[in-house]
């Protein structure tokens, strides 16, 4: 079996519940490459040969090496035995999406990318860190920091969630990138990319821990009639 590893849902970020819930330490025992956040949701997190690296909302990247630290939601995954070889001399987002609706025989299963490419252009935002009481993610977007940058070099790496999983993953493309030098990073708007090299792994495993000692989860009700639209205008 092919599995991806995911602690927490999405929707949960989305109702602001940020706390975090499981050590970096115990995410590394389901894989070596991921996205995700941290305890009060800060910043943006990239996994990527076993190595954890967070993005703050200043724009700085570091790597974490304290892996006792909690996160709310990060996934994880090694590389399957499903993949789709990926090899462009251009590729946007948009053309990212056009390859997944190609292939509609893994339309409803969950998948993973990571490539490594220039770009020539790249938007990133940063969700910046959170004090309680914690406000919903929508309106955390509204005033979070975005970067642009030019001819940078990398790697972008993500999940792709079928609508069948709404409110679990994100629908569509969940990207992050972390530069060559490890010094850039952050949740991915926007890209163009050159000379792109890397795969698209498919899964026919979704694991999904809960947070079940958390009081807040616990006692969460979800807003499932509008956390499809939240989530598109937030990860969008």
């Amino acid at each position: 079996m092919s599995t991806i590893y995911q602690h927490g849902t999405l929707e949960l970020i989305m109702s602001g519940l940020y706390d975090g819930t499981a050590p970096l330490s115990s995410i590394l025992n389901h894989g070596s490459s991921g996205i995700g956040t941290m305890d009060e949701l800060d910043g943006e997190v990239t996994i990527i040969e076993n190595s954890v690296y967070q993005t703050k909302a200043n724009g700085v990247t570091k790597e974490i090496t304290d892996l006792s630290l909690e996160t709310p939601f990060t996934s994880i995954h090694s590389q399957s035995e499903l993949y789709y070889f990926l090899q462009e001399k251009f590729l946007t987002f948009d053309s990212l999406n056009n390859i997944s609706k190609q292939h509609q025989s893994w339309a409803n299963l969950p998948a993973s990318i990571q490539m490594n490419a220039s770009f020539p252009k790249l938007k990133v935002r940063v969700a910046p860190k959170q004090i309680k009481p914690y406000p919903p993610f929508v309106d955390v977007t509204l005033k979070q920091p975005v970067f642009n940058y030019e001819n940078v070099s990398g790697t972008l790496i993500g999940d792709f969630g079928p609508d069948l999983y709404s409110g679990i993953m994100a629908s569509g493309w969940h990207l992050h990138f972390l530069s060559d030098d490890r010094t850039i990073g952050g949740h991915v708007l926007d890209f163009k990319a050159s000379d792109v090299f890397g795969r698209i792994d498919l899964f026919n495993e979704l694991n999904i821990a809960l947070p079940t000692d958390n009081p807040d989860f616990n006692n969460h009700e979800a807003d499932i009639l509008n956390i499809r639209e939240a989530i598109d205008v937030a990860e969008r």
